[in-house]
């Protein structure tokens, strides 16, 4: 968990947009992670980490649910998605960007979301599409069996069952994709789940030694 919540802070600290004025008095605050019971905070463009019940600066968390914080700002309650903020921003900014530092074994590992649940994904430019296994979407909720088409889908371990489905929305950062086509491969979950291509292809990728931008079209 604390090598997930290292990497998430290094993804988010660029490519986001900025911060409304807030209503009134109050703090202006943007989401910039979630995972778990915690929130990654931008308050006043102070960075904070707050599990729920915790305050800072007139601003408490009072719930992570559905992929959204649920947050008291003054005397008010709101409720902000990834990347939103108190002035009712949404993510997608043209030209929004992000990027993704290289993990100590090679890989790029991004938090994101799909149909607005948190996750965390294995950037793969071999995967033909965004993949994942049958557990992965079971706990977002997409029931491949009924919506999917059932294929098959080449692994490690050999050929096994795959559906192909059409998600909702797959956000990085501050990007957001609709409509894109996964595999939910009935296999063993082993990884974290595949950003492929099906994803990829539609932003903007450039790779610096070890470091991989992100950059919406």
């Amino acid at each position: 968990m604390t090598r997930v919540l290292s990497v998430l802070l290094l993804l988010l600290a660029a490519g986001l947009p900025a911060v409304a004025p807030a209503r009134g008095g109050d703090p202006a605050v943007s989401v910039i992670g979630l995972i778990g019971d915690r929130a990654i905070l931008r308050i006043n463009g102070e960075q904070a980490i707050l599990r729920s019940g915790e305050s800072r600066d007139d601003v408490t968390l009072l719930r992570v649910e559905k992929g959204e914080a649920v947050l008291l700002v003054g005397k008010r309650e709101v409720r902000l998605g990834m990347g939103m903020d108190t002035g009712g921003i949404a993510p997608r900014e043209p030209g929004g960007s992000i990027e993704i530092a290289m993990t100590g074994n090679g890989q790029f590992i991004a938090n994101g979301m799909i149909n607005g649940r948190v996750v965390e994904f294995l950037v793969d430019t071999g995967a033909n599409s965004v993949s994942m296994t049958a557990e992965d979407a079971r706990q977002l909720g997409i029931d491949y069996r009924i919506i999917g088409k059932q294929s098959r889908s080449a692994t490690a371990g050999g050929i096994v069952v795959a559906w192909v489905v059409t998600l909702k929305s797959v956000q990085v950062g501050p990007i957001v994709v609709k409509n894109v086509v996964a595999t939910v491969r009935e296999a063993p979950r082993h990884s974290p789940i595949l950003l492929g291509m099906t994803f990829l292809s539609q932003v903007d990728l450039r790779q610096e030694r070890n470091r991989l931008r992100l950059t919406a079209r």
